[in-house]
């Protein structure tokens, strides 16, 4: 082993040390004839197939205490996992507490709710720290995210993405009504620059602001003179700011440990996410093998997999976070 790579294990089992650590999970996904589907709250994920019962696996988190800012107590204590595969998917579907629905992100103190799952890119020899990889040791994250979710990514283009306009409906209407800005000319009542009637009885999509069609383009949606400038992020291919670029609900990245975490420039995973009864249940799915390198390759019968956890509603957001050691997941 590379004396580096025991170093880093020595100061993983170091920290982890003070704290209780849950014990690995073995889950078994159920294997199937026929589609998988997608819809977490389908009567599929709580069938029985023969002999088999699609059951779940009850998968203990743990605190993330490697790195700062470390979170000794996250709100998710555990997880239900589910598998399945019919020879040419796979299937994982999580499902957790949570009792608030976090997924408008629009205000810099708002924090969403998303859920993880984790491979090793290169299915033999060792496996990568549960940290995020390591150097040369790169792992494929797959990414659920409940503001895409409500989006409908993969579905619907930009004009679905969430602004200051779906927090705020009449101060996003510009000048109509609040005067975000002052007009040019004098304050008439009426929005002398976009021509739209200054009442609040008129509808949004009369006003300037109002435009939706504009979200479509690199030209933002926007309000007052933040209306029609031009989208940066859009326009240099920014999957956070281009939705068109997203075909679920799933980002799907690698990394090689922490702070390296990038955004595939294919994406290829499906994912989707209910919340009910305070309760999230999520479904990732994806071909059992693709043509990208930067992907898992579910070529064996088994595979490391670990599990993050974040809830938006106890402001967890990046490294603040409930997560897993390496389970292993058959296939």
């Amino acid at each position: 082993m590379k004396q580096s790579k025991l170093i880093k294990l020595l100061i993983v089992a170091f920290t982890l040390g003070m704290f209780a650590v849950a014990n690995a999970a073995e889950i078994k996904a159920v294997k199937i004839n026929g589609p998988i589907p997608i819809q977490p709250d389908d009567p599929f994920w709580s069938e029985r197939y023969g002999p088999t019962s699609l059951k779940h696996v009850i998968v203990d988190m743990d605190p993330q205490m490697i790195t700062n800012p470390m979170w000794p107590n996250p709100s998710t204590k555990y997880v239900f996992v589910k598998a399945a595969t019919n020879g040419k998917e796979i299937a994982v579907h999580l499902e957790y507490n949570d009792a608030t629905r976090n997924d408008i992100m629009v205000q810099s103190q708002q924090y969403k709710d998303q859920a993880a799952i984790m491979f090793p890119v290169n299915q033999s020899g060792d496996e990568p720290p549960f940290t995020m990889g390591g150097d040369g040791e790169r792992v494929n994250i797959w990414q659920w995210k409940a503001t895409w979710n409500k989006e409908g990514a993969g579905k619907n283009s930009n004009s679905a993405m969430q602004d200051l306009e779906d927090q705020y409906a009449y101060m996003a209407m510009g000048s109509g009504s609040y005067y975000m800005y002052e007009p040019d000319g004098n304050l008439s009542g009426l929005d002398t620059v976009h021509g739209q009637p200054g009442t609040k009885e008129a509808s949004r999509e009369e006003r300037g602001a109002g435009n939706i069609g504009k979200r479509s383009t690199n030209i933002d949606f926007g309000m007052g003179k933040n209306e029609g400038i031009f989208n940066d992020g859009r326009a240099t291919g920014n999957i956070m700011s281009d939705a068109r670029l997203r075909v679920s609900a799933v980002e799907d990245l690698n990394a090689e440990g922490f702070s390296t975490l990038t955004t595939q420039a294919t994406q290829n995973v499906d994912g989707e996410g209910n919340w009910r009864n305070n309760r999230w249940s999520i479904v990732f799915k994806r071909s059992l093998s693709t043509s990208d390198q930067n992907d898992t390759q579910f070529s064996e019968s088994k595979t490391p997999m670990a599990i993050a956890i974040w809830n938006g509603g106890n402001k967890e957001r990046n490294g603040q976070k409930a997560v897993t050691q390496w389970n292993t997941l058959h296939y």
